[in-house]
């Protein structure tokens, strides 16, 4: 994740990054740290390309105890449908659109390019298949307008966020594609990638040709975020500092 999210949450959130608690799934774990996974990953030319066209447009938008620009900025998109706990819209901005498609596919590829081990996570190298790697590169690149077989809901959160959250990527395998899933502050991703979707996915997006929708939805209430924090209060073990000071049944 790029390290301005880091440095948003411990700077823009004092009561909590002073306390930023690192969740592992694989290890069944939670401590407080400081540490970021970061690696020598890309060229010059790459990073500058990752900042300009992804992380300069969006981590501006991300929830801060200031204020929250997408939560507002979504209201003056154009509605698509609603439900009881969504409503669905799409960007009259494709240049905007595009910026938020560009930065989950880099955050998609930087999981995939190399292994993360050491970070908490699987074996995380070519976990997305050969396809969508090679589409999504040739995008990053600005060879192509968007990727082949990508489609991008971008959840925002309607709520007060309180609590700031970021989530490295997690991959679920389907036959036909691959779901990938983050987090940062008041905004989770979720991208499918692969040429068999579904019926469904293919005829929402048929109306979006550059296959993204924004949701507005309350985080906290999504399947995802319960996961989480049972997980957090039920199955994983406290280590460290967060161990003394608290129960972490009761956290």
């Amino acid at each position: 994740m790029p390290k301005s999210v880091y440095r948003s949450i411990s700077r823009g959130f004092p009561e909590h990054g002073e306390n930023i608690v690192f969740i592992s799934g694989k290890d069944k774990s939670a401590l407080y740290t400081s540490k970021q996974a970061k690696k020598h990953l890309l060229c010059e030319s790459c990073e500058l390309a990752f900042s300009k066209k992804g992380e300069d447009k969006i981590l501006p938008l991300m929830a801060r105890p200031n204020g929250f620009k997408l939560a507002t900025k979504i209201k003056k998109f154009k509605k698509l449908s609603n439900t009881k706990d969504e409503i669905w819209f799409f960007s009259p901005n494709e240049d905007l659109a595009l910026n938020f498609l560009y930065f989950a596919v880099s955050i998609a590829w930087r999981l995939s390019a190399t292994n993360w081990e050491n970070y908490g996570l699987s074996k995380t190298k070519n976990l997305i298949r050969n396809d969508s790697m090679s589409s999504f590169s040739e995008f990053l690149l600005g060879n192509t307008r968007t990727p082949e077989n990508t489609y991008l809901a971008v959840y925002v959160d309607n709520q007060k966020v309180d609590t700031p959250l970021m989530g490295f990527p997690t991959v679920k395998n389907h036959e036909g594609y691959q779901h990938i899933v983050f987090n940062i502050p008041g905004i989770k991703f979720s991208l499918l990638a692969g040429d068999a979707p579904g019926s469904g996915v293919l005829e929402m997006f048929s109306i979006n040709k550059i296959n993204v929708y924004f949701v507005s939805r309350s985080l906290k209430t999504h399947p995802d975020f319960h996961f989480m924090a049972h997980f957090f209060k039920n199955e994983s073990i406290a280590k460290g500092r967060l161990a003394k000071e608290h129960d972490a049944k009761n956290v």
